[in-house]
């Protein structure tokens, strides 16, 4: 009977020992699931990668402003001389139309010029016409005025003959004094058309060559316009090549990490397994679990997403605690609220000593009352989102166990 007795004690003191020793290890690597262990050189050389595409996007950002700065600065100049371009235009316009006239006047004083001239000729020759024909009847006129009063028949016909030429003389020299003004008056008109329209010209000229020199600083800075347009384009093609190059690197560190994680989470699970009983978890962190009774469903459901990251008010198909919590349990149409404080109200309070598989236990974490949750799976783990993402954890670790606030049951078991 000592015997039995003794060899039965020292078995259970053995497995005692055993269990301790497996909580600690659990303990330990639980802890150390916290802080996952990366691939180490390949994580540091995408790392280096990652710090290189930064620093050369910010060089290409800073390009990009030093671009755009050149682009308005360009285009405020151009804007500058089309408008003076615009000006002289306006201008060169204008004084062509001036120009048109001016010469038009001159054109008409000409022929206003002309006409006097005809006016003058006409006026002589009518004279001359009208002396012969009241002093003789040939057709032969006389070939001067000393003449026709030589040829006078008397004395008296000398003195008429005289009278008669001084008049028609004052009356021809009276014309002819008119005339004549008319077209020193026409004349001077006719100069000043002309010098007002040679100033213009040689204005139109000069404005001609500015606008001429303004046109071709346009072309020269359209063309700048363009290159640097042109630049923009490809630092925008880089910059795109450049987050391409960071989101990929950025995926490929969070693959490293996630698959650390799992490395750490499978060593934790199957020392775990052996221990916990026929309804607790079975399989690795990298494949969902299946479970054992009325709840089994529902928790093989949440495994599905283990590994999915935290993101804080997400909803799926990234979560946050209560938002994992509310959906796993919404896919079985049991309505939960969508804050962790909501659901510490919902169902029936369970104490820490009657917790079964399904039920929802809280946490104070970073503030006083529920601010975590989790569903509790048994034999002290439960499934939550936080900031590893979903996983497992040990209520009855220090971290948790120092922090457990409560549990709700909001299903019938």
């Amino acid at each position: 009977m000592q015997v039995w007795f003794d060899k039965t004690f020292s078995k259970i003191g053995g497995l005692i020992v055993r269990r301790i020793v497996l909580s600690l290890l659990v303990l330990f690597l639980i802890c150390s699931s916290l802080q996952p262990v990366y691939a180490a050189t390949i994580e540091d050389n995408l790392n280096e990668n990652l710090n290189a595409f930064m620093n050369s996007s910010s060089s290409l950002q800073d390009q990009e402003n030093l671009q755009q700065q050149l682009e308005t600065s360009a285009v405020s100049q151009s804007e500058s001389i089309q408008e003076s371009i615009d000006v002289l235009k306006s201008e060169i316009d204008q004084d062509n139309l001036v120009i048109e006239q001016h010469q038009e006047t001159i054109v008409n004083l000409d022929a206003e010029q002309q006409k006097l001239a005809d006016q003058q000729k006409q006026d002589a020759e009518t004279l001359a016409s009208y002396v012969k024909n009241q002093y003789t009847d040939s057709d032969t006129p006389y070939l001067t005025y000393i003449s026709w009063l030589v040829s006078s028949t008397s004395f008296k016909d000398l003195i008429n003959r005289s009278s008669y030429l001084d008049t028609i003389l004052s009356f021809y020299r009276d014309l002819s004094v008119k005339i004549s003004t008319n077209s020193e008056v026409i004349a001077a008109k006719r100069s000043l058309e002309q010098g007002e329209t040679k100033k213009l010209t040689d204005e139109v000229q000069s404005k001609q060559q500015l606008m001429d020199g303004l046109s071709e600083a346009m072309a020269k800075q359209t063309e700048l316009i363009n290159s640097i347009t042109t630049d923009q384009a490809q630092t925008t093609q880089a910059q795109s090549r450049g987050q391409n190059s960071m989101s990929e690197t950025q995926r490929l560190i969070a693959a490293e990490q996630i698959q650390a994680q799992l490395a750490t989470q499978a060593k934790y699970q199957q020392i775990l397994a052996s221990e916990l009983k026929a309804d607790s978890i079975q399989g690795t962190f990298s494949t969902p679990v299946k479970f054992n009774g009325q709840i089994g469903q529902l928790l093989s459901f949440a495994s599905t997403f283990l590994g999915v990251p935290y993101t804080w008010g997400g909803t799926y198909p990234q979560f946050d605690c209560s938002s994992f919590v509310q959906y796993v349990y919404g896919h079985f149409e049991i309505k939960l609220s969508r804050v962790t404080w909501d659901q510490y109200n919902e169902g029936q309070s369970v104490t820490r000593d009657n917790l079964k598989a399904g039920d929802l236990v809280f946490f104070s974490t970073y503030q006083a009352g529920p601010s975590h949750v989790g569903i509790y799976l048994g034999s002290g783990i439960m499934i939550d989102s936080s900031n590893s993402g979903v996983s497992y954890a040990n209520i009855n670790s220090d971290y948790w166990s120092s922090r457990y606030y409560g549990a709700r049951r909001v299903i019938a078991l």
